[in-house]
């Protein structure tokens, strides 16, 4: 099941999804209703687990089949119940069990109670058996090692109680890389399907999806002692030329990267100086060796160093939040290879 959540993170989640589907996928995991019916609204066929809450105004999405809901709580048996009960119909769905991630999902000690209560429903199908990891991206793995212990106890469980459940599924990308005795028959690949691993350091078997990049539109050459940008936080120190990208934060470059970041241009790195702005950053360039049109790539090239995982470590951020942080206003060009 591909998480596709947060418009596939960043990347476009319609196109992402057909292009998912067409290559096999079995389904889609997002956690708004509205995502929800985005991808229905694309014409996208697969299962779609809603991984958010169950509430009573948007019930009406589960009606089709198509969509499962995630249990989280008794409370959210009874308002299922209640709508198939009046709409006659049978409503698919999967559990989450809390094994120590502290979030949604039904507490660990309440499982029991709540597998019993569902065995005995007219109106709910459970289909799957779910949890998610807090740790599985960490090298101790004491505590993930834990969390599976529980789930495993889970599993045996639930095959007495609920025979007819089709999928147990806990993966992540982490745990998809690092534990294949949680693969089970399900897996939930999120940020390793865009090419990018959590695990800190570029993964061998993985290309980046997303090269975030943008033109040169203008270079200026400048005089020493000249500054550069939103409170002179850049001034020459010699004469130099100063080429400006159209691109700024409200494109989803972040702010850390003002005097302290780089792109690449023809192979060729280049630093950032200055603030970055609303929609401008500046690069120092050498002696007019680019021009107008180039391409200044910011990540995702093939050099290690402007991989999402080496810029999350340099910045002391995730890569999820560069990914996510690219604005609507991004062209997505998207090439199918």
């Amino acid at each position: 099941m591909a998480v596709v959540k947060a418009d596939a993170y960043g990347h476009g989640v319609v196109p992402i999804s057909k292009s998912l589907s067409e290559a096999g996928i079995h389904g889609f995991c997002v956690s708004l209703v509205s995502e929800i019916r985005e991808l229905i609204q694309a014409n996208i066929q697969n299962p779609i687990l809603h991984l958010g809450r169950v509430t009573l105004n948007e019930l009406d999405v589960y009606d089709s089949g198509q969509v499962r809901c995630t249990i989280n709580s008794s409370e959210d048996i009874q308002l299922l119940e209640e709508h198939a009960r009046q709409n006659s119909i049978q409503i698919m769905a999967h559990i989450k069990i809390d094994t120590g991630m502290g979030r949604l999902g039904i507490h660990y000690e309440d499982v029991d109670r709540i597998i019993d209560k569902l065995s005995e429903s007219q109106y709910i199908v459970v289909e799957g058996i779910f949890s998610h990891f807090s740790t599985a991206e960490e090298k101790d793995t004491k505590y993930r090692d834990w969390q599976i212990k529980r789930f495993k106890k889970v599993v045996a469980r639930a095959k007495i109680n609920l025979p007819n459940v089709e999928y147990f599924h806990m993966a992540n990308s982490a745990a998809l890389l690092t534990c294949p005795e949680v693969h089970f028959n399900m897996v939930r690949p999120g940020i390793s399907l865009y090419g990018v691993t959590p695990l800190g350091k570029p993964y061998d078997g993985l290309l980046p999806v997303m090269r975030m990049k943008a033109p040169v539109v203008f270079i200026k050459e400048y005089n020493a002692g000249e500054s550069v940008g939103y409170n002179r936080q850049y001034i020459t120190e010699q004469n130099e030329c100063i080429a400006i990208v159209q691109a700024g934060y409200a494109d989803g470059i972040p702010t850390e990267f003002s005097n302290n970041g780089e792109v690449e241009i023809e192979g060729n790195r280049y630093p950032i100086v200055g603030k970055i702005s609303m929609d401008l950053v500046a690069i120092r360039c050498r002696n007019m060796d680019i021009k107008i049109g180039q391409e200044a790539i910011f990540w995702g090239s093939d050099n290690k160093d402007l991989r999402l995982e080496t810029l999350a470590d340099r910045y002391k951020k995730i890569p999820y939040e560069f990914l996510t942080s690219v604005t609507k206003r991004v062209k997505r060009n998207f090439i199918y290879e």
